[in-house]
């Protein structure tokens, strides 16, 4: 199909194209400082925008980029507010992945769950069931796990009802530097 003005079809596919390039600023966050000057980059299979709610949807094999962030998911729900800023993002997935670089000289941030709520103005970043967070050689993993960015409080929950109930973290050895005369 040819996207012209006078198509038909055209008519139902530009606006939605065009609000989905042109609201979504920067997603403030904890990264790297240049991450939020740089435009965000969505690839899927079908999307859907309702510009009274301020939600868009995308589906099929979902992939999310703005500098160092990455997020990878079946499904991509964005959240603006009436100034078209990124306000949340929604991902799901079996399981659904983030990745971002918080620190230049430092290891990425790498999580997967089957939910992943990013709560970019409360720089929030819940993952919920079967949920993994990694920095380097230190993970976590349990039913939910909650990570406020700001204040670098990871707090984790296991699920009784299934066979883990507990959580589990690995933390690795502090390296022992030899001191220099």
């Amino acid at each position: 199909m040819t996207l012209k003005a006078g198509n038909p079809d055209a008519r139902a596919v530009w606006p939605l194209l065009l609000t989905a390039l042109l609201c979504f600023t920067a997603l403030p966050a904890l990264a790297l400082p240049e991450d939020r000057e740089q435009p965000i980059y969505i690839e899927s299979d079908r999307a859907e925008r309702d510009g009274r709610q301020g939600i868009t949807t995308y589906e099929g094999d979902v992939r999310l980029r703005q500098g160092s962030l990455r997020i990878e998911a079946e499904r991509i729900t964005v959240h603006t507010d009436e100034n078209d800023e990124v306000q949340r993002v929604l991902a799901e997935g079996s399981p659904a992945h983030f990745e971002q670089q918080p620190e230049a000289d430092g290891p990425p941030v790498s999580a997967e769950a089957y939910r992943i709520h990013y709560q970019i103005d409360q720089q929030m970043l819940e993952l919920t069931t079967s949920a993994l967070l990694e920095q380097g050689d230190a993970s976590m993993r349990g039913n939910r796990i909650d990570y406020d960015i700001a204040k670098e409080l990871v707090k984790a929950e296991g699920d009784a009802e299934t066979d883990s109930p507990r959580i589990r973290m690995v933390l690795p050895p502090k390296n022992e530097r030899p001191e220099q005369d």
